[in-house]
Parts: C-alpha cells; structure tokens; sequence
C-alpha cells in the first residue's frame, strides 16, 4: 500500500504576484513527486493569503489535527518556506511529526526525512530543539534571578500594594483592610465572618493570610528573599498564624 502523504501549500498575496509561485503549481509539482514514488495523496491543505511568519493558518491547522488523528504518512511541501519561515516553530514540529512517525519531504530541497539521511536531518532537528528549550529555560532563569536579587515580587501585586516603576508601594487605605484581617484573625474570628466583613471570598482570605510579600519578602523556589518593598505586616504576627 503507498504512503498516504498530506500536501501543503501556500503563498500570500505578494508573494504569488512577485515570484510567479501560485497554488497551482505547487500542487501539480508535488503531485508529481508522490506519483514518480508511488505515494498516495490524501489530501492537499491550502493556505492562500497567508503568510508564513505565523501558525494561525486555517489549512495548516487541518493538517496538524489529520496529523494528531494518525491519518497521513508523510507531510510533503513544495519548498520548506512553504510551511514555516520561522525557524523555532519549524524545529518544534519537526520533531513533534518524528514523535508521531511522520516523515517530512520537501520537493526543491534536499529534505526527505523517509531516507536514512533525512533520519540523521531528524537527529540535528532534534538536537536543535533540545538546545533551544534549555536556552529558554536559562534565559528565563536569569530574568527571574535578576528580580530576585533587585528585590522585585515575580506576580501582580496582592492586596494592600499597588505598582509603581515596576515596585510594590503600599496603599494605605487597602493596607489597613490588611492589618484589619490579620488581627481579627488572631483574635480568633470565624474565617466567614472575616470573609463577609470585607467581602472577599474565603479562598482570597486565605491568600492574604498565608502571603509572606506583607512581610516585606518575596517567595521564589518555596524560599524567602528580602524584598525591596515595605512589610505591612510583623514577623511575630504573621508566623503566630501560619506556624499554627
């Protein structure tokens, strides 16, 4: 039985009006690529008007979705800028299609990943895509860092601050309504009644009470750094809360 292959094509407005490479002609090129190899179309996937900087193509949408449903063999493209020029998307589905055994064929190019020499171009994709993840991972890493080490809160800004310059400040009128919390908590008030005082849901209540950020911390990892914003709330009074 021949290999079941999805043809795509593509062209934007410009494109086809500069180059001359219309949808056309990319279908009857790659349909006679499937027949020289004994390959059965099961479908061609259109894209016109698109360009090839984003994956939100309706066609292209179609195909991945045929292609999570094990329904083609092979993805065959007239020219590899067809699919993607975005090289980071391309080596993500690169290697998303050898994860779901689906060979990548290009036309024009010297890219046939149903050969053992397109099996080692998987390898290099692969490996790429390995590289860049852990590129991400660092870069975020160091972003987080940075924050970390100037004092900066990582998330929006709770109840009782407000941002200023990309720094917490204290908002006095909603730092009382704090403080207010904190001592009819300790006081031994029910958690409903403090929650319908202040008209907060029972699961914001709980946010504020356990939220170290009014200690003048920032939590990073499970662990606690010194913060570059005033505590609203003391040590003593927050831990005699949350130790318990």
């Amino acid at each position: 039985m021949g290999k079941k292959v999805g043809i795509y094509v593509r062209v934007s407005t410009e494109e086809q009006a500069k180059e001359g490479i219309s949808i056309d002609a990319q279908i009857h090129r790659c349909q006679s690529f499937c027949e020289a190899r004994g390959w059965k179309v099961y479908r061609v996937y259109t894209d016109a008007g698109y360009s090839a900087g984003s994956m939100k193509r309706p066609a292209l949408f179609n195909l991945l979705n045929d292609i999570d449903e094990k329904k083609l063999d092979i993805l065959l493209v007239y020219k590899i800028d067809r699919f993607s020029r975005n090289l980071k998307d391309l080596i993500f589905i690169l290697e998303d299609l050898k994860k779901k055994g689906v060979n990548f064929t290009s036309v024009t190019e010297q890219i046939d990943t149903t050969t053992a020499m397109g099996e080692a171009f998987f390898q290099i994709i692969g490996v790429f895509a390995q590289l860049e993840r852990g590129m991400v991972k660092e870069r975020v890493e160091l972003a987080f860092d940075k924050k970390i080490n100037s004092g900066e809160v990582l998330n929006r800004a709770p109840v009782g601050y407000t941002y200023k310059n990309n720094k917490l400040i204290i908002n006095k009128e909603e730092a009382e309504k704090v403080r207010n919390i904190f001592d009819m908590w300790v006081a031994g008030v029910n958690y409903k009644a403090i929650s319908e005082k202040f008209n907060i849901p029972t699961s914001t209540l709980y946010e504020i009470i356990k939220n170290p950020t009014y200690l003048g911390k920032v939590q990073y990892r499970g662990k606690l750094y010194p913060g570059s914003h005033k505590a609203i709330i003391d040590e003593k009074q927050f831990y005699s809360i949350n130790n318990k």
